[in-house]
């Protein structure tokens, strides 16, 4: 019985020795040339402002995925990306919960305009809607940023 322990653990550890990776990386992109400036023009109402902000945050988190380097200023970035939050409705967490998201009233919901500005004019411009009607906790608010932000990403996927 101890025999058969040893060779189990000798092939485990000979098993796990015989793996590896190795990455060549050529990059053909500059880092200022990838740069994009976060530009929040909601309307500077207290509850909208709360949610750009929350927006902000979502896309810089989504864009540490991409190409794109979120700038700081904007005479350093290629692109702007405008953004305005026309509607925020944050719902009914417990509401959600208690009906299951089937109550239209509780749902949380996020409308968001945003435009793609180059050097050479307007790129694209689109609109994102997002919303959370429940599940098992009874669905968060950050889930309609984060929603947003992967949305607006998959539209820059073409620039």
């Amino acid at each position: 019985m101890h025999k058969w322990i040893v060779i189990g653990l000798a092939l485990v550890v000979a098993l796990g020795a015989c793996t590896g990776a190795e990455t060549v990386t050529h990059k053909r992109w500059e880092q200022h040339l990838n740069r994009v400036y976060l530009n929040d023009i909601t309307v500077k109402n207290n509850s909208l402002k709360e949610a750009g902000s929350q927006l902000r945050l979502a896309l810089e988190k989504r864009l540490d995925d991409s190409l794109f380097i979120v700038g700081e200023e904007p005479k350093q970035a290629k692109y702007e990306l405008k953004y305005k939050i026309t509607q925020f409705e944050e719902g009914s967490r417990l509401k959600r919960l208690a009906t299951f998201g089937i109550d239209e009233g509780s749902r949380a919901l996020l409308n968001v305009k945003i435009a793609l500005i180059g050097k050479e004019g307007t790129l694209g411009a689109w609109q994102v809607k997002t919303w959370v009607n429940g599940g098992l906790t009874g669905g968060s608010e950050d889930e309609l940023f984060t929603q947003a932000a992967e949305q607006i990403l998959q539209h820059l996927r073409g620039y």
